[in-house]
């Protein structure tokens, strides 16, 4: 409940929340203050539906045929690598939703939290388990003192993309470091190179789940 109103707190400052998500949190006593809510329920679920053309369903499949495709190069056994299938279709569909709608489902970070951490115990045993779950911890304490400093300039790192980096260091485990420094130098590579092509600006905000699965194929298949 606290992660929630939290979240929702945040979603306030940024003006992202729906009117009448807006209006209910002030009939139920918690102040989100002014410009709070930017769209009405109608327009925000016009702006999360997606309904893919066929070339981009044909990109998906082939990316997943591959990505299933690729698990015994890296000495994946079958039943592991269909956990890995789990993790990369969650991770797919928080990638679709980001660039949408610039926002992760607590859906897709919950599979990739279960289907993770079970392709860490057949891999790893219970050891992988025991130290997936510290990753997630040291996960959550870098964004939350990242949020602490960030929010005094305004910025914080979003909800969605903490659940989602948390599972990630979950099913990756030992090699959380490796695939959290793959993920952040492409971004940051991308975000250079926006800038130095005008498409960026240092204070804008870019999707992370792009990156986000670069940290899952890193941390899992080639070094997990």
């Amino acid at each position: 409940m606290g992660i929630w109103l939290a979240d929702c707190r945040s979603q306030a400052l940024k003006g992202a929340l729906t009117h009448e998500r807006a209006e209910a949190l002030r009939e139920a006593g918690i102040d989100v203050g002014k410009g709070a809510s930017t769209r009405s329920e109608v327009e925000q679920q016009r702006r999360c539906s997606f309904s893919p053309r066929p070339w981009q369903l044909a990109v998906l499949a082939a990316a997943m045929a591959l990505w299933f495709a690729a698990q015994p190069l890296f000495g994946v056994p079958w039943h592991q690598g269909a956990l890995l299938c789990v993790c990369g279709a969650a991770m797919a569909s928080g990638v679709v939703c980001d660039l949408r709608a610039r926002m992760i489902p607590l859906e897709c970070c919950a599979a990739l939290l279960v289907a993770g951490g079970a392709y860490q115990l057949l891999r790893h045993g219970s050891i992988g388990i025991a130290e997936g779950a510290v990753a997630a911890a040291a996960v959550l304490a870098v964004c939350w003192t990242a949020n602490r400093i960030a929010r005094k300039s305004g910025g914080s790192v979003g909800f969605g993309d903490i659940r989602c980096m948390t599972a990630l260091a979950f099913a990756c485990g030992p090699a959380t470091l490796l695939g959290a420094a793959a993920c952040y130098a492409s971004a940051c590579a991308f975000s250079l190179a926006g800038m130095l092509a005008h498409r960026l600006g240092r204070r804008d905000g870019i999707p992370m789940a792009p990156f986000l699965s670069i940290w899952l194929a890193v941390g899992t298949t080639v070094l997990g």
